[in-house]
């Protein structure tokens, strides 16, 4: 027989909902969650699929845009993230962005503060279940850190502010203060350094974190803090012992998709995902709310198979779009956009990490090899270009791959502090489906580049700053 559980999230955002087995956990007093058996705490790493729904990251990217024949009737917070307004929710409000990953901290920090404690297990086997739920927390502490912290920068992490750093499973606890980016980061590169040597190469499934996944988790951190050699040395690591229990690779898109229509999986089916974590959202393939900027839609050679996860045609429209270019994406199946350790990211990474560091032919070698599992050889070439022009094309071969993933954003926030990229201007483009052209631009300011944190969060919370 099963149970409804309340317990209460962290910052006071609200109460949420967990369904499990009398023999899985037991709630006393309510309001928090009891476990005793070390099974028990290796069954909540099961519970982090989600990293929210209709993450704001797969509208705040200039890779979006929209028609105003549509937008007018969109969502009020999508129409406020789109128009990169300050406050984007009304104060009653919750934001999946930031409730989804608190709720799963909290569950990494029972297991992590308590696992060790438990009945049943070797202490081999706690230790590893502890290490990967501290591999996890960093996961999502640097998922909220690249909504809520301003883009790392040398000079200033030491003062700007970064998120609470909540380390533990206290429903009670409804005082928090947010740490500094340097400090946020310093605690995800700990626990991670901590972690990587108790976490198995392999794990049941992709929903758990491998010491691959963690590696490359830690890679990322380095990746954003511009680290490239401390990246390319754990990509290295991670890719020379991958799990497998599992199946994990690349697709050949050029294979996928030879019936001509989206057939990769999602979620925990796709293979590209080391680790899964998705965020669903039907903005795209089944609403015309959130569509694909033409700008983009041109980066694209004439048969980049890529171009078939997407449509020109509206959803329940029979017509196509008066812009040219403009289209929904119409994959993955289930909307479930990847927000995990990806695959094509890691390579993406890898090729861009090596050209930081000057490694030129390395990085045009992994380039290549990766589009042509994207398009025929014959468009998949890349010119010879100088170290600078490079690392432009590989940045535009990630708009490429991840249009209306979400990813733009993070790297829009990343190379923001880069100086390849100090003159570009991010935007957004309003078209009006008469005019047939722009009839508002929305240009991102740089404050923007964070999110602040929503009105009832701060209002549970005196004294928590919030940001411009």
């Amino acid at each position: 027989m099963k149970k409804q559980i309340n317990y209460i999230l962290l910052l006071s955002l609200s109460a949420s909902i967990l369904s499990c087995g009398k023999s899985f956990l037991e709630v006393e007093p309510k309001g928090s969650l009891i476990a005793s058996k070390t099974t028990e705490y290796e069954n909540m790493l099961y519970n982090s699929l989600s990293v929210g729904f209709d993450a704001p990251a797969l509208i705040l990217g200039d890779d979006a845009t929209v028609l105003d024949t549509y937008f007018g009737a969109s969502p009020v917070p999508l129409q406020r993230l789109f128009r990169y307004q300050a406050d984007i929710y009304e104060p009653e409000a919750t934001a999946d962005e930031l409730l989804l990953p608190i709720r799963n901290i909290y569950l990494y920090n029972k297991i992590i503060n308590e696992v060790m404690d438990s009945e049943g297990g070797t202490q081999e086997s706690k230790r590893s279940i502890q290490a990967e739920a501290k591999a996890s927390r960093a996961f999502f502490n640097l998922y909220l850190i690249n909504h809520y912290g301003k883009p790392y920068h040398s000079s200033t992490a030491s003062v700007d502010l970064g998120i609470p750093l909540i380390t533990q499973a206290d429903v009670a606890q409804n005082s928090f203060m947010r740490a500094t980016v340097q400090q946020v980061y310093d605690n995800m590169i700990n626990d991670l350094k901590e972690a990587i040597p108790l976490i198995p190469v392999n794990v049941p499934n992709r929903l758990r974190m491998c010491k691959s996944a963690a590696e490359l988790t830690l890679a990322k951190i380095y990746w954003f803090m511009g680290s490239y050699d401390q990246a390319l040395t754990l990509i290295k690591q991670a890719k020379s012992h991958m799990p497998t229990s599992f199946e994990n690779y690349i697709y050949n898109y050029n294979q996928t998709y030879a019936a001509g229509t989206w057939t990769v999986a999602s979620g925990i089916q796709n293979n590209q995902n080391l680790l899964a974590r998705t965020s669903t959202s039907f903005m795209t393939n089944s609403s015309n709310n959130m569509l694909l900027a033409p700008w983009v839609a041109k980066l694209y050679s004439k048969n980049d198979q890529r171009l078939k996860s997407f449509s020109t045609r509206p959803y329940l429209g029979t017509a196509t779009f008066p812009i040219e270019g403009m289209s929904r994406r119409i994959g993955p199946f289930g909307a479930q956009a990847p927000q995990g350790v990806y695959l094509p990211d890691v390579e993406l990474m890898q090729a861009e990490c090596e050209a930081r560091t000057g490694n030129i032919a390395a990085a045009t070698s992994i380039l290549i090899a990766f589009r042509e599992k994207r398009m025929p050889a014959d468009e998949a070439k890349v010119a010879a270009m100088d170290n600078s022009n490079l690392i432009k094309f590989i940045v535009e071969e990630r708009v490429r791959e991840f249009a209306l993933y979400g990813w733009r954003w993070f790297d829009m926030r990343r190379l923001s502090n880069d100086p390849l990229f100090k003159d570009k201007v991010y935007e957004h483009y309003v078209y009006g489906a008469k005019e047939g052209k722009v009839v508002e631009t929305i240009k991102l300011p740089a404050e923007r580049l964070t999110l602040r944190f929503p009105l009832g969060v701060i209002a549970r919370n005196p004294g928590m700053e919030n940001n411009p």
